[in-house]
C-alpha cells in the first residue's frame, strides 16, 4: 500500500485520455469534491487499472456528448470515483451479466468498437482486492455511471483477506504475477514434467473458456492470460509448447506481443497461432506466427486448428526446401542450416521444386529467384495452386539486385528477403531458425554464437543514427538521453518539416522515432512524405502515439510506420522493438 495524492493522480490519469476524447469530439471533465482528503492509502497501480478501464469503456461507447469523472467522499471512511457517460446505456436486465464478459447493450455498437480494456470482470475483482466495489447505474439511451467505492485507508490485511477469497494467493504473488479472469480456471497448478502446455492469450472470457475446454479435451494443460503483458510474463515463466494469441488485446496489442516473443532468444521457438477477427496479415507470418485463423471460428475449424498445433509439437523433425540452381550455394546452405532437427530437401529448378513440394510437407522454403526454367514469381504462384494457397514461410535468398517492382511483388509472397552480402549467411540461419521454430540452445554451439552475435543487445543499437521527431521538448530530452546512453547518435526534430530537412542532410539515418500528434504537419503526414522519397522506402519508422484508439496501429502502418508504441513510452519495450527492426 502507498500514499496516493488524489488530485495529482487524477490529473495524470485524465491526461492519458485527452487526445482520444478530442478525436471523438467528446468533452472530458474532471470534478473534485471540496471536502476530499488530500491523500488516500491504496495500491495506485491497481486503482489506475480499474479507472483506466472504466474511462476507456465510456469513451468507446459514447458517440456524442461527454464523459465525466467525479471524485467525492461517499462517507467519512470511503471515497467514490464515478465515471459518467452519455453513451448508449445498458438495459437493467443486463447489468449483472456485463460483469461476466463486458458487452454494451447494442450488439452492433459492441462489434463496431471491439475490445473493452481489461474487462469489468477483472476490474470488479481488483476493486475487491482493494476493499472496494463497483456499482452501475444505467438506462438505455440515457448513458451509464460506473462508480468505484474505495476505503480512504486500505491496509495490507484487508487486501490479503480479499486476495485469499478471490485468487487464493499471497499479496506478493498478486503484485508480481499476472491478473487473469477470476472466474476462469486454468491448469497452471497441475502441470507435470511431461505435460503438453498451451498458453491462451485472449481477453474474451467466453472464447477463452472454449479454447481451454478444447485444449483439455485434446490432452493439453492450459494456462491463460487476459492481456498481452501477462501473456509475456507467463510465456517466460512456463515456457509453453504452443501459444494461441488474439490481436485485439487490452494494453499492448497482439502484434507487439508477437514481436516481443520472437525477439527473445529463449522463447522465440514457441509456435504462435493467431486467432483473431482481424483480416489475414502476411506481416504476422513474417513476424514468426505459424498461422492466422479468422474469427468467428466454428467447432470443426477449431478441431482442425488443435490438430495442427498437436502435429506441430509432436513432429520433432522440421522440413526445409532449398530451391537454388547453384550447386555450391546449395551445399553451403545445407551445411549452415542442416542439423539433427531439420531435414533439407534440394531442388535446382522450378520444375523439380514443384515436384518435391507436391510430395512433401514443408515448414519453410529458401528460394533463389534466379532459376533457369522459371522466375521465382511464377514458381510461387504455381505453388499456391498445389496446396490451396497454404504456402509455408518463404525466405528469398538471392544475389540479384532487385528492382523496385520486383521487391514490391516479392513482398506480397515472401516472409523475408535477404540479399547476399554482409552478414547474409548469418541472417539466413537466423531467419530459417525463426520460421522453423528451432530452439536456439539446441543448435551446435558455433551456430548458437552466430545467432547470438546478431542479437547482441548492445551491438545492434550501438552507433546507430536515430532521428527523433517530437514537438514536446521534455520527451525529446528524456528519450535522447536514454538513447545516447546505449551508444546511439540522436538527431532531433521538433516537427515534420524539420524531420524532412534533417533526413535530406543525413541519408544514413538507421531508424526514425515519430511522434504522431504534432502541430502543422502531424506524424501521419510526415511518414507519408518520407515514404514518397524512394531512398527511404525501407527506412524503419516506429510511431510514438499517446492515443488509445483501437485502430491506432493500423492507421500508423497505413501512413508508413513499420511499428508503433504507445506513450508514455516503456523504454525496455522500445529497445526491444528497435532491436527487432534494426536486426532485419
Amino acid at each position: 500500500m502507498e500514499r496516493v495524492v488524489l488530485r495529482k493522480f487524477a490529473k495524470e490519469l485524465m491526461s492519458t485520455f485527452k487526445l482520444q476524447a478530442t478525436e471523438k469530439k467528446l468533452d472530458l471533465d474532471l470534478i473534485f469534491d471540496d471536502d476530499l482528503p488530500e491523500v488516500i492509502r491504496t495500491d495506485s497501480h491497481r486503482l489506475n487499472q480499474i479507472l483506466k478501464n472504466l474511462i476507456s469503456n465510456a469513451l468507446k461507447f459514447t458517440e456524442r456528448g461527454k464523459v465525466q469523472v467525479e471524485i467525492k467522499k461517499q462517507n467519512k471512511d470511503k471515497i467514490l470515483f464515478s465515471v459518467i457517460d452519455s453513451g448508449i446505456g445498458i438495459p437493467e436486465e443486463k447489468h449483472s451479466a456485463i460483469f461476466e464478459a463486458f458487452q454494451q447493450a447494442d450488439g452492433s455498437t459492441s462489434r463496431k468498437y471491439g475490445g473493452t480494456g481489461l474487462g469489468l470482470s477483472i476490474s470488479r475483482e481488483l476493486a475487491k482486492l482493494l476493499g472496494g466495489e463497483i456499482f452501475l447505474k444505467s438506462k438505455v439511451n440515457q448513458g451509464s455511471t460506473f462508480s468505484l467505492s474505495l476505503p480512504i485507508e486500505t491496509n495490507e490485511i484487508s487486501i490479503s483477506e480479499k486476495e485469499n477469497e478471490v485468487f487464493h494467493n499471497s499479496v506478493d504473488s498478486i503484485q508480481n504475477e499476472f491478473i487473469n479472469y477470476p472466474t476462469l480456471q486454468d491448469d497452471r497448478n497441475q502441470i507435470g514434467e511431461n505435460d503438453k502446455v498451451l498458453l491462451v492469450i485472449e481477453d474474451d472470457l467466453k472464447f477463452a473458456s472454449v479454447l481451454i475446454k478444447q485444449a483439455n479435451e485434446k490432452g493439453f494443460k492450459c494456462i491463460s492470460a487476459a492481456t498481452g503483458e501477462d501473456g509475456l510474463i507467463l510465456t517466460r515463466k512456463y515456457k509453453p509448447h504452443a501459444i494461441i494469441l488474439d490481436l485485439d488485446l487490452p494494453g499492448i496489442k497482439g502484434q507487439t506481443v508477437l514481436n516481443e516473443l520472437k525477439a527473445d532468444q529463449s522463447i522465440r521457438h514457441i509456435p504462435v497461432h493467431i486467432v483473431s477477427a482481424n483480416e489475414y496479415s502476411l506481416e504476422l507470418i513474417r513476424g514468426g506466427a505459424v498461422e492466422h485463423i479468422r474469427k468467428p471460428i466454428h467447432k470443426k475449424e477449431l478441431d482442425e486448428a488443435f490438430n495442427r498445433i498437436e502435429n506441430f509439437i509432436n513432429r520433432k523433425m522440421k522440413n526445409l526446401l532449398i530451391i537454388e540452381d547453384d550447386f555450391n550455394s546449395r551445399k553451403m546452405m545445407l551445411k549452415l542450416i542442416g542439423n539433427g532437427d531439420v531435414k533439407c530437401f534440394e531442388a535446382d529448378s522450378g520444375k523439380e521444386a514443384l515436384r518435391v513440394y507436391a510430395e512433401n510437407h514443408f515448414d519453410c522454403i529458401v528460394l533463389d529467384i534466379g532459376l533457369p526454367d522459371m522466375s521465382g514469381f511464377e514458381l510461387i504462384q504455381e505453388m499456391e495452386k498445389i496446396k490451396n494457397g497454404r504456402i509455408p514461410p518463404i525466405v528469398i535468398y538471392t544475389g540479384k539486385e532487385l528492382t523496385k517492382e520486383e521487391d514490391k511483388e516479392l513482398q506480397k509472397y515472401s516472409e523475408s528477403i535477404i540479399i547476399k552480402g554482409i552478414k547474409s549467411e548469418e541472417r539466413l540461419l537466423d531467419e530459417t531458425a525463426l520460421f522453423l521454430h528451432r530452439m536456439i540452445n539446441d543448435l551446435p554451439e558455433a551456430k548458437q554464437n552466430i545467432i547470438n552475435n546478431l542479437y547482441d543487445k548492445d551491438s545492434v543499437l550501438f552507433q546507430k543514427k536515430i532521428l527523433l521527431v517530437d514537438d514536446d521538448m521534455r520527451n525529446v530530452f528524456a528519450l535522447s538521453k536514454i538513447l545516447s546512453e546505449k551508444g546511439m547518435n540522436v538527431l532531433k526534430a521538433e516537427d515534420g518539416n524539420s524531420a524532412l530537412e534533417l533526413l535530406s542532410k543525413n541519408e544514413d539515418v538507421d531508424l526514425v522515432l515519430m511522434d504522431i500528434m504534432m502541430p502543422e504537419m502531424d506524424g501521419y503526414e510526415t511518414m507519408k512524405k518520407i515514404r514518397e522519397i524512394s531512398k527511404y522506402k525501407n527506412l524503419t519508422i516506429i510511431a510514438l502515439t499517446a492515443k488509445a484508439m483501437q485502430n491506432d496501429r493500423q492507421k500508423c502502418i497505413e501512413a508508413g510506420a513499420n511499428d508503433y508504441i504507445p506513450k508514455p513510452v516503456d523504454v525496455e519495450r522500445l529497445f526491444s522493438l528497435m532491436r527487432v527492426w534494426l536486426s532485419k
